[in-house]
């Protein structure tokens, strides 16, 4: 799990809490009492409490064999920043928000960019795991998978090792996953392969489709100066532009998995704004207006339509701005003013999710396929009955006490415990 490497004070205000004690009166002499300020002398006087700021804590999470060093800015093992919350303390349970970084971008990213005091007064606790420039994916590698292995990381490593170290409260709403640019795929991408855990996505500036005909192949281009170790390439990582296997990785085609989910979705036109011109970027980062503009902007108009089509519970904000810092600061402000941790369904009776996961979870049921799937397989729950679509694979599902192993495509009766259609189960 790793012990804290460092420790960084996040920016923002200290809070104070006041409080109403009696005291003696030493003349005209304030007295202090531990480390509170008494600020005046009477028999009742304000006590100023001064909380522990928020801080950023760094941790390490191996990944066993997952990732290795190969695609980290580092040597060793994968490292998380974890940014703890003005007062944080072990005995509380906390929200939980994980937060992406972008493209040849390290997991200190949001800390390095000095925007973590836009959380000082979110009482969560937020996590930036590692992504290399691995787009949240277990690589395709012409069908041998893995190597990186990014998505698995995420999911069965991160997610895991946080809720062991930290207290995390345990209702869906209040676990919530966002990112900037390639971490605004990785947020709807990894929240809808984990539907029962994540309450809510945001998608800032999100490289949502990389099949639009402005996708891969030009965000490559743009990013193949900055980005380390030749991984931008984009034939490993989700194969052919036109396969299955890049169709189960686009966050707009796999929109129906965001049914049960708060989604919001902000993106920049790629024209100047107040904040890129207060910031002074401009005429330096106009690659990022282009950036945003061209490739970002229609990719989220392209996922926004998506959403709708979907149900999805979606807001959508579009501003003025680049793929530029000063707009990912206020792309963040307009994320928590929208509020990440409210109400939503818990145990839906109905629901459907497309993947081409090898395993995984979704709501209360566990899946394995005994071989990695051939196609984009679709789940679809309606009370007691599961469809599985094909998949090249025999399948095993888990629900509850519930176990069945059968070929697909097959309809299983969860509640009798059998397949009612398809092939029987095998022994």
């Amino acid at each position: 799990m790793g012990g804290a490497n460092r420790v960084i004070p996040a920016r923002g205000s200290t809070r104070h809490r006041p409080a109403r004690f009696a005291t003696a009166c030493f003349g005209a002499v304030g007295i202090v009492v531990a480390s509170s300020l008494v600020t005046s002398c009477s028999t009742s006087v304000t006590q100023v409490v001064h909380e522990r700021p928020p801080r950023v804590v760094t941790v390490t999470i191996p990944s066993h064999g997952m990732v290795t060093s190969k695609w980290l800015s580092h040597s060793g093992q994968p490292r998380a920043d974890v940014l703890l919350p003005a007062g944080y303390t072990r005995s509380k349970s906390y929200p939980l928000l994980v937060l992406l970084h972008g493209a040849a971008s390290p997991y200190s990213w949001y800390v390095q960019a000095g925007l973590t005091d836009v959380f000082a007064h979110l009482n969560a606790i937020v996590v930036t795991p590692p992504g290399g420039t691995g787009w949240y994916t277990n690589w395709w590698n012409n069908g041998e998978r893995g190597d990186p292995s990014w998505e698995s990381y995420e999911l069965e490593e991160v997610i895991p090792t946080i809720l062991a170290k930290y207290r995390i409260l345990p209702q869906r709403r209040y676990h919530a996953i966002a990112g900037i640019s390639m971490g605004g795929l990785g947020a709807p991408f990894l929240g809808g392969r984990l539907p029962g855990f994540f309450g809510s996505v945001a998608i800032l500036s999100g490289y949502v489709d990389p099949q639009l005909q402005q996708g891969l192949v030009n965000i490559m281009g743009i990013l193949s100066l900055a980005a380390p170790k030749g991984d931008l390439d984009p034939n490993p990582v989700d194969g052919p532009s036109t396969g299955f296997y890049a169709d189960g990785h686009n966050p707009t085609r796999l929109a129906m998995n965001l049914k049960q989910t708060r989604v919001f979705e902000t993106a920049g036109t790629g024209v100047v704004s107040s904040a890129d011109k207060a910031a002074g970027t401009i005429p330096t980062e106009t690659v990022g207006l282009v950036e945003e503009g061209k490739i970002i902007y229609p990719m989220s108009e392209a996922m926004h339509r998506a959403l709708v089509s979907a149900g999805v519970d979606v807001t959508y904000q579009v501003h003025p701005g680049g793929h530029l810092v000063p707009d990912f600061r206020g792309e963040l402000e307009a994320m928590l003013a929208w509020g990440l941790f409210k109400p939503v369904p818990t145990d839906p009776s109905s629901w459907t999710n497309d993947t081409v996961a090898t395993g995984g979870k979704l709501w209360s049921v566990a899946y394995r396929f005994a071989r990695a799937p051939d196609q984009v397989v679709r789940f679809h729950q309606s009370r007691s009955l599961l469809s599985i679509s094909a998949a090249g694979s025999e399948v095993t599902v888990t629900a509850g006490h519930c176990t069945v192993r059968s070929a697909t495509p097959v309809e299983i009766d969860i509640r009798a415990c059998h397949a009612v259609r398809g092939r029987s189960p095998s022994p």
